[in-house]
């Protein structure tokens, strides 16, 4: 028999063990870091998001007073590193850069972990467009002439893309699905498929713009189009999706900072002024935008509910599109 006494002796070793955890959260906060702290990156050194991660940790690393590394896991598509943080100790001394490609990983088949069952959003902290990036040597010289041409050459036309279900392959997978075009696909799992792309090896990428801003200004690639309501500004003369008579697609990308779920609630608030102070810093923040990026700098919760939101969006781009992720 449950009696009264019992009942309230339950009730308050519960309600001891919470406090004892949240006094020892905060003590850990205190303390917090006490040792260096890694940052785990999906892509590989000097590819992509990778610049923009090595910034960040440096500024945290003023900021915090401790050594922060990028550590890179690159390969299939982002789930390497996943996997690598996902079994982390959540101590606040492991953390990762997640984004628009990780939300996608969950439509694959036998993942070994779920970003939003395994991992706490610290902040988001950018957003970009997407874009369709061309060798200069394509004979399409507009969105309308590459349509046409690949539907006279059907499987002729490669992309590049980081992985099989990644952002890059899935924005392929959405333009072959609209425009009923067949292109071939070229996984790249260690190294840059816009290394290929420059060197004429591929013909396409659909990736969003800042990882090519600076060959696009140099000529050395070409952008025949990017999303959104309105052009980009750092490529005004670029038309957008929209204006190019394929309105239905619609890919941008988002990424931001992660921890393992677990990990002390004091040191992800502390980690999220961090990052968000940093995002803001004038200098870095007009840099980031005039190389085509959105700088956020969320809350924690906001980052939640931008996921939750995105995973919806892209799961029924997916179905509807018939997509097949292999």
């Amino acid at each position: 028999m449950i009696t009264k006494r019992h009942f309230l002796s339950v009730a308050c070793t519960g309600g001891l063990a919470s406090v004892a955890s949240s006094l020892w959260q905060a003590a850990a906060a205190q303390e917090w870091p006490a040792r260096p702290i890694r940052i785990i990156e999906s892509f590989p050194a000097g590819v992509a998001r990778d610049a923009r991660t090595r910034v960040i940790a440096e500024k945290l690393a003023a900021a915090l007073g401790q050594q922060v590394y990028v550590e890179n896991r690159p390969g299939a598509a982002g789930r390497i590193a996943g996997q690598a943080a996902a079994s982390a100790a959540p101590d606040g001394y492991t953390f990762n850069m997640m984004g628009t490609t990780d939300i996608l990983t969950k439509y694959l088949d036998n993942l070994s972990y779920d970003m939003e069952r395994d991992f706490a959003p610290v902040s988001m902290i950018q957003t970009a467009a997407g874009a369709l990036v061309v060798r200069p040597s394509l004979p399409a010289k507009n969105l309308t002439e590459l349509i046409g041409y690949a539907k006279n050459h059907p499987g002729e036309m490669t992309y590049g893309s980081t992985g099989a279900g990644g952002f890059l392959h899935v924005n392929a997978l959405l333009f072959s699905s609209i425009t009923r075009t067949s292109l071939r696909h070229v996984p790249y799992g260690q190294g840059s498929p816009a290394t290929d792309l420059l060197g004429g090896h591929i013909d396409m990428i659909f990736d969003t713009v800042s990882p090519y801003l600076e060959n696009l200004r140099a000529g050395k690639l070409r952008a025949l189009a990017v999303t959104g309501e309105q052009r980009v500004s750092v490529l005004p003369d670029v038309p957008t999706f929209i204006e190019s008579g394929v309105p239905e697609y619609d890919s941008y990308a988002l990424y931001g900072l992660f921890a393992p779920r677990g990990t002390p609630e004091p040191i992800i608030a502390k980690m999220q002024k961090a990052i968000s102070r940093i995002v803001q810093e004038p200098a870095q923040r007009g840099q980031w935008i005039s190389e085509g990026s959105n700088v956020v700098g969320s809350t924690s919760a906001e980052f939640a509910a931008r996921i939750r939101s995105e995973s919806e969006r892209w799961g029924k781009i997916i179905r509807s599109n018939n997509i097949k992720l292999e």
